[in-house]
């Protein structure tokens, strides 16, 4: 085989190899430095109410996210019932638990999409890529609207400072690239932007994305529902996270937290591991650190295991609706041709 299909092929393969690769480092570096019976004590003492009240709200998440995903849809003039929405967020976090990437479950999602609106592929993919900027730009936004009370309540070290710093250009970056996306007029541009355009890999994505910013703007009134929901989930999911702190013992904030789980999805969304393992274990320990709520010896490694058991939890109370996602999908039943859709796309 050869040609683009194959060079794609092996770009796809070799980018797994790598990933796994970073994975598998962190991962073995991390469990030669954890002191793992004193990672086993502090689960033992674990309060397993907070627990308890943090997969409920991961449920409420997922629940927000099809909402979310929901109006996204009807944006794109794609007209699921909101069950249907959910059924389909609910197997896609199967997926995407189990699969050995981030964004298996929205592939998954977007062939159901395709089957229940043959005639708008293209709006479908674009509601799932929507949803994921959305979801990122919101987080980024409560964020940075937490960091004057930060300031007010805590002193920050250095690696602090410049994680939200960091967080800053982030969201300058992305708010600067939506006012591009959604008021240029591209198709003025000279003759030699346009042959430049052509050759920027992946460009196909990025045009999605500008029929998206567009798109949006013309549909204002659902655009700000799926603020709305995107803004409830962003608060439900860091206080989850703050439940699990709290059910670990770990002394930390509900605004530290949300920065630090902002560094941490913003970090983990990037294509560096399978999964987001191991980067995400590293990041809340970097994160936890920064911020003086666990303190690590940059010798023995010894202090970081409340935060690589956050991370743990992190992900693993998730796995119990993932679970969920799977009986879904295994009883699952597709009800095609139902969906009012709007123009092909």
């Amino acid at each position: 085989m050869t040609g683009p299909p194959a060079q794609r092929a092996r770009r796809i393969r070799w980018g797994t190899v790598f990933r796994g690769a970073v994975t598998f480092s962190i991962l073995a570096y991390l469990a030669y430095k954890i002191d793992w019976p004193l990672l086993a004590a502090q689960m033992a003492r674990a309060d397993y109410v907070w627990l308890s009240v943090a997969c409920l709200l991961f449920g409420l998440t997922y629940l927000l996210a099809a909402v979310r995903w929901w109006f996204l849809m009807r944006v794109q003039q794609i007209h699921l019932p909101l069950r249907v929405a959910t059924a389909l967020t609910l197997i896609g976090q199967f997926f995407n638990s189990f699969m050995l990437g981030s964004i298996g479950g929205d592939i998954v999602k977007a062939v159901y999409l395709h089957k229940y609106a043959p005639r708008q592929k293209t709006h479908a993919a674009l509601s799932i890529i929507m949803d994921r900027v959305l979801g990122l730009f919101v987080l980024l936004c409560a964020s940075l609207l937490s960091i004057p009370w930060l300031f007010r309540s805590s002193v920050h070290s250095d690696q602090a400072n410049d994680a939200i710093f960091a967080l800053v250009v982030v969201f300058g970056i992305i708010a600067a690239g939506a006012f591009v996306m959604a008021t240029a007029p591209f198709h003025r541009a000279p003759d030699i932007v346009h042959a430049i355009w052509r050759r920027v890999p992946h460009r196909h994505v990025l045009e999605l994305v500008v029929s998206g910013f567009r798109q949006h703007g013309a549909a204002l009134h659902l655009t700000l529902a799926s603020v709305a929901a995107g803004t409830a989930l962003t608060f439900m999911l860091v206080l989850a996270g703050y439940c699990i702190a709290k059910g670990i013992r770990l002394d930390v904030t509900y605004v530290q937290l949300l920065v630090i789980m902002t560094v941490a999805i913003c970090v983990i969304s990037l294509p560096i591991s399978l999964g987001g393992h191991g980067v995400r274990e590293g990041v809340f320990v970097l994160m936890f650190a920064a911020f003086g709520i666990i303190s690590v010896d940059r010798q023995s490694g010894s202090g970081q295991e409340p935060a690589i058991l956050f991370s743990l939890l992190f992900f693993a109370i998730p796995m119990i609706w993932s679970l969920v996602g799977a009986v879904v999908y295994l009883t699952y039943r597709h009800e095609y041709g139902s969906v009012r859709a709007g123009p092909p796309g």
